[in-house]
């Protein structure tokens, strides 16, 4: 037998975690997890942000040593191998965060996914040689019918800057599918779709599946993990603590972004600097002086939040929802200082004003994403929240909401990102913190930061 195989294995298993723990200096992201995806499932995993679930797909990719345990894939023990070499043994995932090559038209996108099955070399492909070209052509064919079964063989020669968001996360299963999965890890699929999209994805998966790919799936939208599962892993709290002693400041005038993987805690320091979460320890201070406690007392004193999944009151027009930032305005008497803003946010998204009486639910991700900035600038903030402000969108209507962050702050608006696109975020600020597993890993000039090869590697898609 060989030194790779375990005696042990379950026989129907094509992954087991065995007492897998993964630490980060003091803080445990995952503990001791045992679980085994059968092969031919579709297997859910769930739990609160904060849980370990993108950590987990990490340490299963290879992307992330355990700091103990084991993983085994068909049977062998892969705990030690590269990620690259896993893709070739079949396994294959996809990132929450949207990871197309812009450039590139879908069907160059999917055929990018097929490198590590190709025979020809790089000199073979820079000299044209026959036999490159044969391959090429051929992969170009896989591509397309790849394309025919997820649904969008009509769009393969279409820039993938002209997709919905809903197309590009069916581009990025195309994608890992092209490397011939056995077994396909998909983190948050569905993630800031509409339910329509939303559902698409799932019957892509659900056919995926049926055809025998085996799929381990974290995923937020319970709908949809309750049609396509067929069992379900709970993840809550790995991590001892979500943040842990962070220190950051932001300065009058300035745009200061939060940068981190998913999970690493920059949701909850939102949500605890406007008073949603209570800190265990430390304290939010404006001006040098020590806030109240309550979001309500936070939002008084001039703090904003645009949360992650922007939260429009669907059944509510556009101009309702709109006035509602301004709640505590409008119980002071402030009508016309109201009005005047509200033709303002009009202004900054001329497309809100077309839409002005229409149920926010019916927009799209994109018109919602300016319905939340509108309705929180409503409020007058001394320090904006912006949290995954592109998280869903497609690449050109991200574009659009960072020229408008860039515009508010030529208008004096002081605002705190915390953003998974760290190109976009890093572009568009002074200063930028790196957090990982609760904790501040770097901090310096937005330039700096994106300079820096480390954060280059980790965030930016490598030099």
């Amino acid at each position: 037998m060989d030194d790779g195989i375990v005696e042990d294995s379950i026989a129907d298993a094509i992954i087991e975690v065995r007492g897998v723990s993964v630490s980060f200096g003091g803080l445990t992201a995952v503990a001791d997890l045992d679980f085994a995806v059968p092969r031919g499932a579709i297997k859910a995993v769930i739990g609160p942000n904060g849980a370990g679930k993108t950590t987990l797909f990490n340490v299963i990719s290879g992307v992330q040593a355990p700091s103990s345990g084991r993983v085994l894939l068909a049977g062998e023990d892969v705990t030690a191998t590269a990620a690259h070499e896993r893709v070739q043994r079949g396994l294959a995932r996809t990132f929450q965060n949207l990871q197309v090559f812009s450039g590139m038209s879908v069907l160059e996108n999917v055929v990018v996914g097929m490198h590590t099955r190709l025979k020809s070399g790089v000199f073979n492909a820079l000299l044209r040689l026959p036999s490159g070209r044969r391959e090429e052509v051929q992969a170009r064919d896989k591509a397309r019918a790849l394309l025919g079964r997820v649904g969008l063989a009509a769009k393969a020669d279409f820039p993938v800057s002209a997709l919905s968001f809903g197309d590009l996360k069916i581009v990025e299963i195309a994608r890992a599918l092209a490397s011939e999965p056995k077994v396909l890890l998909l983190d948050e699929p569905t993630a800031g779709l509409p339910a329509g999209e939303a559902g698409r994805v799932a019957e892509v998966i659900r056919a995926i599946n049926a055809e025998g790919v085996t799929v381990l799936l974290v995923e937020h939208n319970m709908r949809v993990v309750m049609a396509i599962s067929h069992d379900i892993l709970v993840l809550n709290y790995g991590p001892v603590t979500a943040l842990a002693g962070i220190d950051l400041d932001v300065a009058e005038g300035e745009i200061v972004c939060v940068i981190g993987p998913n999970g690493a805690g920059k949701t909850t320091l939102m949500k605890t600097v406007v008073g949603l979460l209570r800190p265990r320890s430390g304290e939010v201070a404006l001006d040098g002086k020590p806030l109240q406690r309550g979001a309500d007392k936070r939002v008084r004193a001039g703090i904003a939040l645009v949360p992650e999944g922007r939260r429009v009151f669907a059944p509510l027009s556009v101009r309702d929802n709109l006035e509602l930032g301004a709640y505590v305005r409008l119980s002071r008497g402030e009508r016309d200082a109201v009005a005047a803003d509200l033709a303002r946010i009009y202004d900054i998204f001329p497309r809100l004003r077309e839409r002005a009486g229409q149920a926010a639910g019916l927009l799209s991700g994109g018109e919602q994403q300016m319905v939340a900035i509108g309705r929180a600038l409503m409020a007058r903030p001394r320090l904006l929240l912006l949290d995954e402000p592109s998280m869903g969108l497609a690449p050109l209507v991200v574009a659009e909401i960072f020229s408008v962050i860039r515009r508010l702050h030529a208008e004096g608006t002081t605002v705190l990102i915390a953003e998974q696109n760290a190109r976009m975020a890093l572009s568009v600020s002074q200063r930028g913190y790196v957090i990982e597993a609760g904790l501040v890993v770097k901090s310096a000039a937005a330039a700096e930061l994106a300079g820096d090869p480390a954060v280059r590697e980790a965030y930016l898609g490598g030099a």
